[in-house]
């Protein structure tokens, strides 16, 4: 199976973007359906069920992480997988921190993964000729992030989807946790 470990926007948050992209970039050729944005943090390819149970052990006992906030303000396009996404001009610590834990825990389980840059990014398009043009409105989407996610990639005769199979969440803030009292 196909998996990666990422970070999935709410539901309002994939439709603002969608709108924003259709009004923004109408004619993109490959436009990623709003259900699968998602920003990865580990790209873990073909994992057998032994890896699987092994980076679900694994991420079960990491040290917590708390949640953070992910501000998608930043355009940007890679030309050799066509790929046109929007991005973080600034990433949270904790984000950074998650992503290079679970790249640690997914290396421990057995998986060869590609040393390159983390850059939190959502695919908006694929198959992208060239740049698109700057948007006359400007990205300007936001979320609090109390969660991530274990996604399988699966192919269908619609295309690709992401279920999520698995999820962890995040510390809370201390001001926002709730007080349990007993009387």
């Amino acid at each position: 199976m196909r998996a990666f470990l990422g970070l999935a926007p709410h539901a309002e948050t994939k439709l603002a973007i969608e709108d924003w992209r259709n009004k923004a970039f109408p004619g993109l050729h490959a436009p990623v359906p709003k259900a699968n944005f998602h920003i990865t943090l580990a790209f873990l390819g073909n994992v057998s069920i032994e890896q699987l149970v092994a980076i679900k052990q694994l991420i079960d006992k990491m040290p917590r992480i708390s949640a953070f906030d992910v501000s998608l303000t930043h355009l940007g396009y890679w030309s050799k997988p066509k790929a046109f996404w929007l991005g973080c001009r600034q990433t949270a610590n904790e984000h950074l921190t998650l992503a290079k834990q679970v790249h640690q825990i997914a290396k421990k389980s057995g998986l060869q993964l590609q040393q390159q840059e983390y850059v939190a990014h959502l695919t908006l398009a694929r198959k992208c000729k060239i740049k698109p043009p700057a948007p006359l409105v400007p990205a300007n989407f936001h979320w609090h992030v109390d969660q991530f996610h274990l996604f399988e990639s699966k192919s269908s005769s619609q295309g690709v989807y992401y279920p999520i199979l698995e999820s962890w969440h995040l510390d809370a803030d201390i001001e926002k946790k709730p007080s349990h009292q007993v009387n």
